[in-house]
This record gives structure tokens, C-alpha cells and sequence, in this order.
């Protein structure tokens, strides 16, 4: 098929994590979620506060959105919808993109529901970083985001292929919790 994508037989964690469109399932590599945070104004990402992967793959991201659309800011929030939307609003005008790190209980679609209605010339990304090693969009993760990512090791890593803290293996991630 032309223009398909594979998932890396060797995953180099963040960025080489499972990725792929919640929508259609298709398998996204990390220039596909650059390709798709460029054309966002506001990007929220949501993982599980205890998934290491995730906040690796959550810092990467944001680093690398914040060095290719300067300016760029980030922030932290667990509120809901409206406590969100209230958050955003205070952003100085002029950024070009925001990231919002979201760790509260509302869905996704409803937070970007939320954000489309307050801010309707805004276009929103959102990424859902889920605690798995599968290498496929399972069927309950499916629309929990325009992007979901699987942030766990599928592979042991060598330690030189390691950046700080990262797990070496699964069972090293879980005795980390």
C-alpha cells in the first residue's frame, strides 16, 4: 500500500513508540504527530501519572513542538473542562502553540469539545498516551484521541541504546511503580 507505515521491529523509546491514527488505525511514526501538531494550536496530551514512558514521550514532544513553532508555552492541569478552558484563556497572546500536560478525569473529546467551543478559530490535537506494549490500536482505545500512543517497553534495550531512567525491560518498569 503505497505510503503505509510500519512499526519499528526495534522500538528506541520515546519516540519510536506504537503510534497511531484513534480514528482510522493507522500506524503513525513521530514526524507523522509533528506533521500533525504543526497544523494545532492547542495540543493536550493525557497519560496515566504513572507511566514513565508516557512522561518520557510527553517530554519529548514538547520539546521538540516548543523548539519547531517558537513561541511556545506548556502548562500542567487537572481540572475539568472549564477549569481548562480558564487556564488557556490566560495564555499570553502571541504563542503559537500551546501544550496542555492534562491529567484530569474528563475524556479528551470532551476537554477539545470544550476548548473548540470556547476558542473557535483554534484547532485542537490531542494524543493519549496509554501505560501497554501492545503494537496495535486495541478497540477501547479507539477515538479516546485523535493519536494514541503505547508507552511501554515492547523490547529489552540494551543500556547503551538507554536515555537517563529509562527501563531496560517491562518487568524494570514495573518495578518502578
Amino acid at each position: 500500500m503505497p505510503y503505509s507505515t510500519t512499526l519499528a521491529d526495534k522500538p528506541f523509546p520515546p519516540r519510536d513508540f506504537a503510534m497511531f491514527d484513534a480514528v482510522n488505525g493507522r500506524v503513525l511514526m513521530w514526524s507523522d504527530v509533528i506533521d500533525l501538531t504543526s497544523w494545532a494550536d492547542v495540543i493536550v496530551i493525557a497519560r496515566d501519572p504513572n507511566c514513565q514512558g508516557g512522561a518520557w514521550m510527553q517530554e519529548a514532544l514538547t520539546s521538540d513542538v516548543i523548539a519547531a513553532f517558537p513561541p511556545s508555552l506548556s502548562f500542567e492541569s487537572s481540572g475539568d473542562s472549564a477549569a481548562v478552558v480558564s487556564e488557556l484563556n490566560n495564555v499570553p497572546k502571541g504563542t503559537r502553540r500551546v501544550l496542555i500536560h492534562y491529567a484530569g478525569a474528563q475524556s479528551l473529546p470532551d476537554i477539545s469539545s470544550a476548548i473548540r467551543r470556547a476558542h473557535p478559530s483554534d484547532c485542537v490535537f490531542t494524543l493519549a498516551l496509554v501505560s501497554s506494549s501492545v503494537r496495535y490500536l486495541r478497540n477501547e482505545d479507539v477515538r479516546k484521541a485523535d493519536v494514541v500512543a503505547y508507552t511501554a517497553p515492547t523490547r529489552v534495550v540494551a543500556p547503551s541504546d538507554l536515555q537517563n531512567n529509562q527501563p531496560r525491560s517491562p518487568e524494570d518498569l514495573k518495578n518502578r511503580n
